[in-house]
């Protein structure tokens, strides 16, 4: 039974008991008598009325046995059967929780704890995938998306148009779009900004759609924050830096403070259940890598961010990089995944280099040395690769580390440099810890190192507690000390 259902039968007991305390004090008043009367009747009814909710042999042999001592006025019998019945109406509680994904691409930052709630006996739970719209320069809407049918199979998705959300007042609302009103690019529909789904449901928990990097992400504080009853974070640095960026909100400082340290939590990240998960199941090697991403080789997962060509105001290290894969195929192959806006990003922030990249992209793509990567999920070539080479401030770069297997840092400005570690040494430094930095280390000393080892391919494994159902359980246990209060 829904939660609402539970309060309202823990009532009808409470008010049962005490009506009898009542008709004890006034039985010689026949009119308060048969008032008393009625409203235990009426409780009475609501109770066997909802006994289905229950679904328990022993609550309907406690109800019989409550309702033969309430009949019978017998007060003490009464508040003695009173517990175990409040006990099972309590045992038998269905929380609804609601997952409120707006891009499929982004579905990861809440799988696992979907995946948790929809195993729990305790929860009941809905993925409505929320529309959103594609905003023009002038910040008026231009198209109008809805991503559902872009979800995995396995999750079964409803639509956000037939979905009642007034009525049907779910316990949980899980999100991860935290902007509202605030996005310059893409914005949800107003029905969903946080401050108009915290009316309709008793915990409001948004998780962001990216992994946090430590001393690396830029803190910024996000309207869901202040709205959302807990906002899920992945690391204590993560906290106290989100924390730290508070705004004013016309507010004292020391009390958004104090809002948001009870508002923020380090409870892990949903994205790095994730990638534990990545297995030949869950992401088949793409048809078009088929012959070409192969064992004999080591397979490169080449991450280019905006970040990174921000800093060198070239592409000068990306030319570099993609020259060595192609003098060096025979040992080495490129899944080179440039970020997805990189051409926007250049034709309004750095005009000056879009024809080097285009001319760059036209080469990459007719030669045989790697393939393009414009899967709109990253875990295909996290799984299908031997090793990564990116830039720190990447959230990719952050997740590849749990795969187990080499993460090598990129230095954006620094090109054509030679490591002068002996291979023994990298060696061991690299049986001991599986993220490594330029300029200790070079791409041609990592490849030639797992070409040599190929048991650096598998990577490490990582036995990690599930984030998903730690967040779960943790949503669960506070609304249930409220309920207890």
């Amino acid at each position: 039974m829904r939660n609402k259902t539970s309060e309202k039968l823990l009532k009808c007991v409470d008010d049962i008991l005490s009506s009898l305390e009542m008709f004890r004090n006034f039985k010689g008043n026949s009119y308060i008598s048969a008032k008393i009367n009625n409203l235990c009747s009426d409780n009475m009814a609501v109770l066997e009325e909802c006994a289905d909710g229950v679904e328990n042999k022993e609550y309907l042999e406690l109800l019989d046995k409550f309702k033969e001592s309430v009949s019978k006025i017998n007060l003490e019998d009464a508040a003695g059967i009173s517990k175990r019945l409040k006990e099972l109406i309590s045992e038998s509680v269905i929380y609804k929780v609601v997952f409120m994904p707006y891009k499929a691409s982004m579905w990861d930052s809440l799988e696992s704890i979907w995946m948790a709630a929809n195993k729990d006996e305790r929860c009941e739970t809905l993925v409505v995938p929320i529309t959103y719209y594609e905003l023009d320069s002038n910040q008026d809407k231009k198209n109008k998306i809805n991503e559902r049918d872009l979800f995995p199979e396995y999750v079964n998705t409803i639509n956000d148009e037939e979905y009642d959300l007034e009525n049907d007042l779910p316990d949980i609302i899980y999100i991860h779009n935290p902007y509202d009103n605030t996005n310059l690019v893409t914005r949800v529909d107003s029905r969903y900004y946080s401050w108009n789904l915290k009316k309709y449901c008793e915990k409001l928990v948004y998780v962001p759609y990216y992994k946090w990097v430590d001393d690396v992400s830029s803190a910024s504080f996000k309207s869901a924050m202040y709205y959302a009853d807990y906002t899920v974070q992945s690391s204590d640095d993560a906290v106290k830096r989100c924390i730290e960026a508070s705004p004013d909100l016309g507010l004292e400082t020391i009390v958004v403070r104090k809002a948001m340290e009870k508002k923020l939590i380090n409870l892990g990240s949903p994205e790095v259940d994730k990638v534990l998960s990545l297995s030949k199941d869950n992401v088949p090697m793409p048809d078009d890598w088929e012959g070409k991403v192969i064992k004999s080789r080591v397979n490169v997962v080449y991450n280019t961010t905006i970040d990174e060509i921000f800093e060198s105001r070239t592409f000068d290290k990306v030319k570099e990089t993609l020259n060595f894969f192609k003098k060096n195929s025979e040992k080495a192959f490129v899944i080179w995944r440039p970020h997805p806006l990189m051409k926007q990003t250049l034709t309004s922030m750095l005009p000056n280099l879009v024809d080097e990249y285009d001319e760059l992209m036209n080469e990459f793509i007719t030669g045989d040395y790697g393939v393009l990567d414009a899967n709109s999920s990253m875990h295909y070539a996290m799984f299908w690769s031997d090793m990564y080479y990116g830039y720190k401030t990447s959230s990719m770069t952050e997740l590849y580390k749990y795969t187990g297997k080499i993460v090598l840092e990129d230095a954006p400005k620094l090109t054509n440099f030679v490591s002068k570690r002996s291979a023994e040494s990298l060696l061991n430094e690299l049986k001991e810890s599986n993220v490594v930095s330029e300029p200790d280390y070079s791409l041609e000393n990592i490849v030639d190192i797992i070409a040599s080892n190929n048991e650096l391919k598998d990577g490490k494994h990582l036995n990690l507690e599930n984030s998903g159902s730690k967040i779960n359980n943790y949503m669960l246990e506070k609304l249930c000390q409220e309920d207890e209060n």
